[in-house]
């Protein structure tokens, strides 16, 4: 009688097997992960460009609304112009307004190196460590020199890209908003002007 062996163990095909089936089980569940992760950071990212900028347009908004007097638009930063006669496309980086208070308060697009930024007089109305004003200037309509203006807001926010993350999504997020305010208190002496 022959010596039949049992044999135990498995075989390296069964490993080869198993090991493949791991792999593929363990990929599945690293791309659900990853894109749960990817689409929390967008998610987030867009809320905080949607709070940054809404916060922006507001404050702009209430401040020019109720001011005092409108001081002027520029285009330049330096030169401003105290009204908005004959209405033109011209894009302005600043709008100057005095409040009731007798502060006299710049509202600025300006670029700080390669990213923009959105101020009141020196103080910055978004977070200029993650967040980038793209596009930011303001226009000027007012019918005739007795009329109140009306000044729109333009402002594009998006995500400051990390140079290696430039191509995810959520870093591609941009958001524009835009308004319209017109000055309900201008103070104007059209008897001498």
């Amino acid at each position: 009688m022959k010596n039949k062996k049992l044999q135990s163990g498995y075989t390296l095909i069964e490993l080869l097997a198993v090991m493949i089936i791991l792999v593929a089980v363990g990929t599945i569940i690293t791309s659900i992960l990853v894109s749960t992760l990817r689409s929390g950071d967008k998610s987030t990212t867009t809320n905080d460009i949607r709070q940054t900028g809404n916060y922006a347009i507001a404050q702009m908004s209430k401040m020019i609304a109720y001011a005092k007097s409108f001081d002027g638009v520029s285009i330049d930063g330096t030169t401003f112009v105290d009204n908005c006669v004959p209405p033109s496309s011209q894009n302005y980086i600043s709008v100057k307004i005095s409040s009731f208070d007798g502060g006299q308060t710049t509202f600025r697009c300006t670029k700080d190196g390669i990213y923009g930024v959105l101020s009141s007089n020196s103080a910055t109305l978004i977070d200029t460590g993650t967040i980038d004003a793209t596009t930011c200037y303001f226009t000027c309509s007012q019918n005739n020199i007795s009329t109140s203006p009306t000044i729109d807001i333009n402002l594009t926010l998006q995500r400051k890209h990390a140079s290696t993350f430039t191509l995810l999504p959520e870093a591609q997020t941009v958001i524009d908003f835009q308004t319209s305010v017109t000055l309900r208190n201008n103070v104007t002496d059209v008897t001498n002007p």
